[in-house]
């Protein structure tokens, strides 16, 4: 079933729902008001048909027993036109006195049985002594008003139908004009509700149409949206975001690599064509060959650690690892290496955290190599390395070539070796330091750049000590 199909069968089930609600809920208090003003009405002609008598013992109210019959009916057309009954068979009466003695009553009815059988209450509030009962006769529902006052009685019965068949006629008149324009309306509602719940879908669904593998640009306005749509819009600008951006350092990465790649299989291809041409492999360079295809499998190596980190498969083989004693090592073979660099070394002993013994010892080594090829001869370096709270930090600062902002803010990209004037005559690939921040976060550390003067560099390490 299409969404905006069952949109709009909701809509159009809960207004007819709530209508029909609305008409038995009102058909039921309407029946309620009837009932209590048909009760107000039988006890009132309880009360005038009452026996009241003169001096003389003859009711002044009511017809005089002279003949009973014609008078209980003339009594009855009387109270038939006063409750506007349908037919004299729909009403009973009952009046009558003990002392004197008088009686009034339809004929052929259980007047006086239903006095004393019936379960009576009190109608309406107050002090009011004409009670009021439901009843059953010969297939119909009846109501009755019962007056007593000291030996007299009263009592008069309606069949209820007579009321409830006016309001059923006046009812079924009222439905027969307002279902049909309440459906109408209905499905009027339902179509506009539908169509305004489906708008923003249909203006989503549109722009997803338009996102190709080439244009990841499209971005959906949530201006004038309602606040979930809003919600949702954001998100999904947000996802082409992201998508955006590994797409497009998915293909930075892939042109790097391939022009990284490039010249050492080139040299090779150069070196290897060139003995072929000359028939003469002993003219081959081997120590160059050997050269190029270690940096070969140096590149290969960081390409497939990147690879790993960008998935999370980065495979650490942890143990205990001393960085005070790993640095210590690593410190006294570049002090060999160093020209005129003064290194200060301020370590503090028996740094330990769990780790990878060969990728940290890959991230310092660049760190290290990095002091060697880019720091300025005869300058200071200074290497510490101490315990803050619940992290191992490890600071390198070196002099350097005045970096601007942009250089700095692109040092940990992929591929990026600088400006020239600070790669001149320096071999690498630009994938130290990135893997290095890679390898750092592996193990629930960070590598960053922090802030420093334009001739220096400063790296922090921090690596949490795990117990």
């Amino acid at each position: 079933m299409h969404f905006y199909t069952r949109i709009f069968a909701i809509s159009a089930l809960t207004v007819g729902v709530v209508l029909a609600t609305v008409i038995t809920l009102s058909w039921s208090r309407i029946m309620q008001v009837e009932l209590e003003h048909l009760d107000a009405r039988l006890c009132m002609e309880a009360r005038r048909i009452i026996p009241r008598f003169d001096d003389q013992g003859m009711a002044r109210n009511l017809p005089v027993p002279g003949d009973t019959g014609e008078a209980a009916q003339s009594l009855l057309a009387d109270l038939v036109s006063k409750l506007r009954v349908g037919s004299p068979d729909m009403l009973m009466f009952r009046t009558e006195s003990v002392s004197p003695y008088f009686q009034l009553a339809t004929a052929d009815q259980p007047t006086r049985r239903l006095i004393a059988e019936l379960d009576w209450t009190i109608a309406g509030q107050g002090r009011s002594r004409c009670q009021v009962a439901s009843f059953e006769q010969e297939g119909g529902s009846w109501r009755a008003g019962l007056l007593q006052v000291e030996d007299k009685t009263s009592l008069v019965a309606v069949d209820v139908a007579t009321t409830t068949s006016g309001l059923k006629d006046t009812l079924s008149k009222a439905l027969i004009v307002v279902v049909p324009i309440s459906l109408l309306f209905s499905v009027l509602g339902s179509w506009l509700i539908a169509s305004h719940t489906i708008r923003p879908i249909n203006h989503l669904q549109r722009a997803m149409e338009r996102v190709t593998k080439k244009d990841l640009s499209q971005r959906l306005s949530s201006k004038g949206e309602d606040r979930e749509f809003q919600v949702l819009i954001e998100a999904y600008n947000t996802m082409l975001d992201r998508l955006e951006d590994s797409f497009q350092q998915v293909s930075r990465f892939t042109a790097d690599a391939a022009h990284e790649l490039k010249t050492p299989l080139t040299v090779l291809r150069g070196k290897l064509e060139q003995a072929v041409l000359s028939g003469d492999t002993s003219r081959l360079d081997l120590n160059a060959i050997l050269d190029e295809v270690g940096q070969l499998a140096a590149i290969t190596r960081k390409l497939l650690l990147l690879s790993q980190a960008d998935s999370g498969s980065m495979a650490l083989h942890l143990e205990p690892v001393d960085i005070s004693g790993l640095l210590e090592e690593m410190i006294a073979d570049i002090e060999l290496l160093t020209e005129g660099q003064e290194v200060q070394c301020t370590l503090e002993p028996d740094l330990v955290i769990r780790g990878d013994l060969v990728l940290l010892r890959q991230l310092l080594n660049n760190l290290l190599a990095n002091v060697i090829h880019y720091g300025l001869p005869g300058r200071e370096v200074s290497i510490q390395a101490r315990q803050n709270g619940p992290f191992i930090e490890v600071l390198i600062r070196n002099y350097c070539l005045p970096m601007a902002a942009e250089v700095r803010n692109q040092l940990f990209d992929r591929f990026y070796r600088g400006k020239p004037e600070h790669t001149r005559g320096i071999s690498g690939s630009g994938l130290g330091l990135s893997l290095s921040r890679e390898i750092a976060r592996a193990h629930g550390g960070d590598l960053t750049l922090e802030p420093s003067a334009q001739d220096i560099v400063l790296m922090k390490l921090s690596l949490p000590v795990v117990i």
